[in-house]
């Protein structure tokens, strides 16, 4: 269907109807995604149940994008400042 879509995306384009290249466009996008996110269940599915992993991502911060999982190494400790000087 996708290949359809594409063909009639491009011979919309090339008679001027934007409106149906647009729909054709939209329907081969979306025939794309859903093939993608039904390849990603299938492997998450299989990691599931027969403890194999496919591509294993980094933990990111949803804010920064930074990496969260960071070694002892790599993780400057934190100061605590000792009871003596508060007593004072």
């Amino acid at each position: 269907m996708s290949k359809e879509n594409l063909k009639n995306f491009v011979d919309n384009l090339d008679k001027g109807d934007n409106t149906e290249a647009q729909k054709n466009f939209n329907d081969t996008m979306s025939d794309k995604i859903a093939a993608s996110l039904d390849d990603a269940k299938t492997d998450v599915a299989k990691s599931m149940f027969t403890g194999q992993q496919g591509v294993i991502a980094p933990e990111a911060d949803p804010f920064t994008g930074d990496n969260i999982e960071q070694s002892a190494e790599e993780t400057p400790a934190e100061e605590v400042p000792s009871n003596d000087q508060d007593a004072q």
